[in-house]
């Protein structure tokens, strides 16, 4: 196999050999022409050589110089062109495509809870099925467009903290549960679960998690109270079945017997509430307090791992761990190159070396068009830090 400069490459020609973009990935097949449109798309992803082992059958037709633009189009350093990057290509253009609708989707089911929770406080019928449907829809929102998943953190939900940890934590929730390869309605009640588990700080005073200052010991011993009070709640108020609203009683249970409310370990933690102990510190670090900034994602797998066996199931921690990557999807980081990347795909083998779209090239400027690096295929490329959007110098609402 010899390699071609996509630079050199010219409308019409014809080789008597595929050429690929890279081994499992083919451009045109022995004897097609080439188009000035195969061209485009090699350049718009940033594609600098392909490969075949044939050689030139037809020269492209002579024509005017303003017939073609022989210019190099600006690409980046080591942009990629793999299987999983293709696939993450088509991802991320459903990603962009359906921001906005899921931004106001996610709206809706912060109001819904909103209003159901207003519904248990003031003792009135909880409505069972309008937040069935808000768990049927985000996980319908999860599959539909896997890469939404991203666009979660920086989505708005509710201006009630709990309700938008709830949302939140629901959606790594289905995530995790989808690479257990949990079933539909399985991922249903994972998700269900996770928006219910917190029912109970609804009826502990609004202070205690707005305070911008340390708790007092009473205050620590009234929020040790909400796993119980919201199990009760679910179970006598909103006849939520027992099977899920054992997740409100025990997600802040530890895998080594030190949680509270009753001290459970192990396997005596159902095992919703176990992925739910993951997902909740997880989504609870990064999300701003009034008493702290918020932690970058990878800081937040960082402090989980630290902790390991401790207080989390050790399979469902390197599960999650599968699915987000060290530095978790969505995260900004800076490679050796100078580049800025968003991490857009997870690599469970090697949770260091995920796949980025790339924003910033090494002279920090944007790309025009969407580019993506795998990093299990440039090796020689590597994740210096994980920076924040105001050190990476964009927005990623807006650039997404």
């Amino acid at each position: 196999m010899r390699k071609l400069k996509v630079s050199q490459l010219r409308p019409g020609m014809v080789f008597d050999s595929a050429v690929y973009i890279d081994p499992s990935n083919v451009l045109v097949q022995a004897k097609q022409e080439l188009t000035q449109k195969d061209i485009d798309r090699l350049k718009k992803w940033g594609i600098e050589d392909v490969e075949t082992s044939g050689q030139l059958m037809k020269e492209p037709e002579a024509a005017s110089a303003s017939a073609f633009d022989t210019r190099d189009e600006p690409t980046p350093v080591s942009a990629s062109f793999s299987a999983e990057a293709l696939r993450l290509h088509s991802e991320y253009e459903q990603l962009r495509k359906n921001r906005n609708q899921f931004r106001t989707r996610l709206a809706e089911y912060g109001k819904t809870l909103e209003q159901n929770w207003k519904l248990l406080n003031e003792k009135k019928q909880f409505d069972n099925q309008a937040v069935l449907k808000v768990s049927q829809a985000l996980v319908d929102d999860l599959f539909a467009v896997p890469l939404i998943i991203i666009a979660a953190r920086y989505r708005y939900v509710s201006a009630n903290p709990i309700i938008a940890h709830a949302v939140h934590a629901a959606c790594y929730g289905v995530h995790l549960g989808k690479s257990l390869n949990f079933s539909r309605p399985r991922l249903q009640e994972v998700c269900l679960s996770l928006l219910l588990m917190d029912s109970g700080m609804t009826r502990l005073p609004m202070d205690l998690y707005t305070t911008k200052t340390d708790l007092e010991d009473q205050e620590k011993n009234a929020i040790r109270t909400h796993p119980l009070i919201g199990y009760k709640m679910l179970l006598n108020d909103a006849r939520v079945k027992a099977s899920l609203a054992v997740v409100a009683l025990q997600h802040q249970e530890s895998f080594n017997g030190k949680g509270y409310p009753q001290g459970l370990s192990g396997g005596q933690i159902d095992v919703m509430a176990r992925m739910a102990r993951i997902v909740d510190t997880y989504t609870a670090q990064i999300e701003e307090r009034p008493y702290r900034p918020s932690k970058l994602p990878y800081e937040s797998m960082k402090n989980l791992l630290s902790l390991g066996t401790e207080q989390y199931d050790p399979k469902l921690l390197r599960a999650f761990l599968g699915c987000m990557g060290m530095y978790p999807l969505g995260s900004l980081i800076e490679l050796s190159t100078g580049q800025i990347g968003l991490v857009v795909g997870a690599n469970a083998e090697k949770p260091l070396r995920p796949v980025v779209r790339l924003m910033r090239d090494e002279k920090k400027l944007p790309y025009s068009g969407l580019s993506f690096l795998d990093l299990m295929e440039h090796t020689q490329v590597y994740i210096i830090r994980a920076i924040s959007e105001e050190d990476a110098g964009l927005d990623l609402e807006q650039e997404m």
